[in-house]
């Protein structure tokens, strides 16, 4: 595997979260858990940090439960009730620029999702890389099967088609609002033929430790093994 150049780092990522994660989730964005896992944060940098999802007059939980409770969801504890993507300024873009970038993007996203269904959107700059935002919201579908009209489904939403054509499509929403400068379209997106979950990295990491693993050795000299004829 070739090693992947700085400059070449995935602009965006997604997770899914069930119910139970969702309030730590938004918690952790919002830098309210005393004695976070990331070791990463600078907290004499934490004024830097904005939010950029409106205030609508309660926390982003309870919209979040407000918001739920108008669609269908099914009754399962494993349901992913709200999605995140973690969005990257681009290295080679100008820190003059970064504001601009964020406030583009979100606008991409919220026009993307839906802005009744955005939950936080928050830009950190309090930690050792590039500043990011993080955006959550409530994937939501259309479903005439239920009295609701629609429902909540995240592998609907972020199905395999929105993970091939987020980075290009953000890529073409930047360039026609004026940011053709920020590169969100990077060697390692084009090779990868989009954007992947955490999920699906993961994955792909574990595939390919197991083949490392089982894979057999060529024949180069002695070897108390078996020869490997081709």
């Amino acid at each position: 595997m070739n090693p992947v150049k700085e400059s070449e780092i995935t602009m965006a990522s997604v997770e899914k979260f069930s119910a139970g994660a969702v309030r730590n989730q938004l918690r952790h964005n919002r830098r309210e858990i005393e004695h976070s896992g990331n070791p990463n944060i600078d907290l004499s940098r934490q004024g830097q940090d904005y939010v950029l999802s409106p205030d609508r007059g309660m926390t982003e939980y309870d919209y979040f439960l407000q918001r739920k409770s108008e669609l269908y969801c099914y009754n399962r504890d494993d349901v992913k009730v709200m999605a995140g993507w973690v969005v990257t300024a681009p290295q080679d873009l100008d820190p003059e620029r970064y504001d601009d970038f964020f406030c583009v993007t979100y606008d991409f996203l919220e026009n993307r999702y839906g802005k009744e269904n955005v939950v936080q959107a928050i830009v950190h700059d309090d930690e050792g890389g590039q500043p990011h935002l993080h955006f959550c919201f409530v994937p939501v579908v259309e479903d005439p099967k239920h009295e609701q009209g629609y429902k909540i489904c995240a592998n609907d939403i972020l199905d395999r088609r929105e993970l091939r054509n987020f980075h290009p499509d953000l890529q073409r929403y930047l360039d026609e609002h004026g940011l053709e400068d920020a590169h969100v379209m990077t060697g390692v997106t084009k090779r990868q033929g989009g954007n992947r979950t955490v999920a699906q990295l993961k994955a792909e990491r574990e595939q390919e430790y197991q083949q490392e693993v089982e894979r057999p050795a060529l024949y180069f000299g002695e070897s108390s093994g078996p020869e490997l004829r081709f």
